[in-house]
């Protein structure tokens, strides 16, 4: 990866510590800088939206490289299966077990909050993934996610020379961060490219297979089509699936967002426009590396009065900028 790449992540590592550093000094003032792993075990839950998915998995190998370090950490991950009802119930059944924190990454911001709520009160830290839930809790580790949809904007409209027909392949309402994607990708087209027009914006629920279908509506309704939006990779790839079976493929600039391998490796073939990179092994050790400190440094839950937040900045990956992407970066 470039220079300016190994110092986004260099930041991101040094805002994580200087959040660490607060909240040691918010909840024990005597803890020293540098704590020693305590002698009981730590269990650690992780309850991404879905198991299986390239950036769950790899935030999950990003933990484990932290994780693995110390003989008396032991993670799980549990599978939200996409619904907020899950996610629920499996927070109970976690509180209840007495696990030592927990890793969430809430498939609706507002539904989970209660339960967030409720972990925090017994004791049990949480750090959300991506999204946060409305409830303040102890912290998130986020893509920045107004900012990447604004980087996709600009790139997009630069791509189009500033004009034609584009449309959005939604994250589901309640997903913060599809919804603040989307927000910074109009922010961009508004204040650069007024002669854009979004003609279509429709949610696909982050799955591949709804975004073949819902690429398939906005082709049918309009025969002028030249970039799509799609609030992540997965959803972008469905989007390029329907368009290069309708031969349509090379007239439409589609974006995604995250940055995992096949859409790494779709760039570097010409068929998707470009995606919001995120070393998501990166984001997963800081989020570990977040929760050692707490568990180690046995501070609980934060007492501050916001959730604190570490943001790792976008990279507007390119046919021409790709391979900046290290292969070790790529997940």
């Amino acid at each position: 990866m470039s220079k300016s790449k190994w110092l986004m992540l260099s930041v991101g590592l040094f805002l994580a510590m200087l959040l660490l550093l607060t909240l040691s000094a918010q909840t024990s003032p005597t803890a020293s800088a540098a704590p020693v792993a305590q002698a009981s075990e730590y269990k650690i839950a992780y309850v991404p939206t879905q198991v299986g998915q390239p950036v769950t998995d790899a935030w999950l190998t990003g933990m484990k490289r932290v994780f693995d370090q110390f003989q008396n950490v032991k993670v799980q991950a549990f599978d939200g299966q996409m619904k907020a009802e899950v996610q629920v119930s499996l927070l109970d059944d976690i509180i209840n077990q007495k696990y030592s924190l927990i890793v969430l990454q809430p498939v609706d911001a507002t539904a989970l909050s209660a339960s967030v709520q409720k972990a925090e009160k017994a004791g049990i830290p949480v750090i959300t993934m991506n999204t946060a839930v409305v409830a303040k809790h102890t912290a998130s580790v986020q893509m920045a996610d107004v900012e990447a949809g604004y980087a996709v904007g600009i790139a997009m409209g630069k791509q189009l020379n500033g004009k034609g027909n584009v449309a959005i392949i939604q994250s589901p309402p309640g997903a913060t961060l599809g919804v603040n994607r989307e927000k910074g990708f109009r922010q961009a087209l508004a204040e650069k490219y007024p002669d854009i027009k979004i003609v279509g914006a429709q949610n696909a629920e982050w799955d591949r297979n709804k975004a073949i279908a819902v690429m398939n509506a906005f082709l049918q309704a309009n025969d002028k089509l030249d970039g799509v939006f799609a609030a992540n990779d997965n959803m972008a790839e469905g989007a390029m699936v329907a368009a290069e079976s309708a031969g349509r493929l090379k007239d439409i600039k589609i974006w995604g967002a995250n940055g995992q391998k096949s859409t790494l490796d779709l760039i570097e073939q010409g068929k998707i426009a470009g995606t919001a990179y995120n070393n998501s092994f990166q984001q997963g050790s800081t989020a570990a590396n977040l929760a050692m400190w707490i568990l180690t440094s046995e501070l609980g839950p934060s007492q501050a009065p916001e959730t604190g937040i570490i943001k790792v900045s976008p990279f507007a990956a390119t046919k021409e900028t790709v391979g900046q992407i290290q292969p070790a970066d790529r997940w």
